[in-house]
């Protein structure tokens, strides 16, 4: 098993941007959702509406990529342009039709459920086998990982886990649930109101998995992943488990 491909999104809920090599840190990767836009009563714009959250419509058109350490926004067809430009706000406000704000980071408030998020291809794949006709791009998850796996693993195996890449170690938490963002336009995909739908015949409402970080480091595409046993977890027989 190997990280396939690994992707940041400096803003919540913004397009992102996918990296060679990532920094992971105790509150998740470097960088990630570092940003929000947050509208006029001060909660973060998502793709659903809850207490902390409001879904606000076509931020998806919306990208945030990292240059020289600074973070930058794009609208449609335009520039990329500094975070701290004076003027951006106003114009992502005239762009999403109501008043907004840029919003730092706080203690990872940003973060939906977990500190790093990652889907497995086996998984993917088997999406994809049974629904042909819906498209499952990676990128309509929006996972900080997705990792190459085995046809025979599934997500439902991994709770529990320790995943150990080079030096750092993560422990999966808990599975992702969804919501309609993937579902949603994005730059290079269309519309597909039937893939929540098609999740939940097989997942329920769940895809994809959360993790905390053990211990943090630097990982990179195409580094080996190994899976164990929590410390101290052992099976019926009373021996320790070591994995797959």
């Amino acid at each position: 098993m190997n990280i396939q491909s690994i992707w940041r999104y400096p803003v919540k809920s913004l397009l992102g941007e996918p990296l060679n090599e990532a920094l992971i840190e105790d509150r998740g990767f470097s960088g990630d959702r570092a940003y929000a836009v947050a509208d006029a009563s001060g909660k973060l714009g998502s793709g659903k509406s809850t207490s902390h959250f409001q879904r606000i419509d076509n931020l998806l058109y919306l990208r945030a990529e990292t240059q020289n350490n600074d973070v930058h926004i794009g609208l449609p067809g335009e520039p990329l342009e500094p975070i701290s430009s004076r003027d951006l706000p106003h114009r992502l406000s005239d762009f999403l039709a109501q008043p907004v704000t840029l919003v730092e980071d706080q203690d990872a408030a940003h973060f939906d459920d977990g500190a790093v998020h990652l889907i497995l291809s086996c998984d993917l794949n088997r999406l994809q086998a049974r629904f042909p006709h819906l498209d499952f791009d990676p990128r309509r998850f929006r996972a900080n990982l997705l990792l190459n796996t085995p046809d025979h693993m599934s997500a439902e195996n991994m709770l529990g886990r320790i995943l150990t890449i080079g030096d750092v170690r993560l422990k999966i938490t808990h599975p992702t649930e969804r919501c309609g963002m993937g579902t949603a336009k994005q730059d290079g995909l269309s519309s597909e109101p039937l893939i929540l739908k098609a999740i939940s015949q097989g997942y329920g409402v769940n895809f994809g998995l959360y993790a905390s970080v053990l211990k943090p480091g630097r990982i990179e595409v195409g580094q080996d992943v190994e899976i164990s046993a929590e410390v101290g977890r052992r099976d019926r027989s009373g021996q320790q488990e070591f994995g797959f």
